[in-house]
């Protein structure tokens, strides 16, 4: 397999890796607050986009699950294979 598909292949996997444990913890506040809304019969907009913002603030603010320790890895992964993509066959 060429390096790029290689890379590539690492570059999703790192990706979905990374990114689902906060897709899922925002899956599951976002049910929890429509269930809350259904169940008292709210039905304002700012409650059901408000604990979604504080979720992601919070996220952001105690680093993301690892998650900019992730993306330097594959940085640093790209960056060292760098010399041989230049250098390779592109057919």
């Amino acid at each position: 397999m060429p390096l790029y598909l290689t890379l590539l292949h690492i570059a999703f996997g790192t990706e979905l890796a990374l990114l689902t444990p906060i897709i899922a913890l925002l899956l599951v506040v976002g049910f929890a607050t429509s269930f809350i809304q259904a169940a008292l019969q709210i039905e304002d907009a700012t409650f059901a986009l408000l604990p979604k913002t504080i979720a992601m603030i919070l996220i952001g603010l105690t680093g993301g699950f690892g998650l900019l320790s992730g993306f330097e890895r594959l940085a640093a992964l790209f960056i060292a294979r760098a010399p041989y993509l230049v250098h390779q066959s592109w057919y």
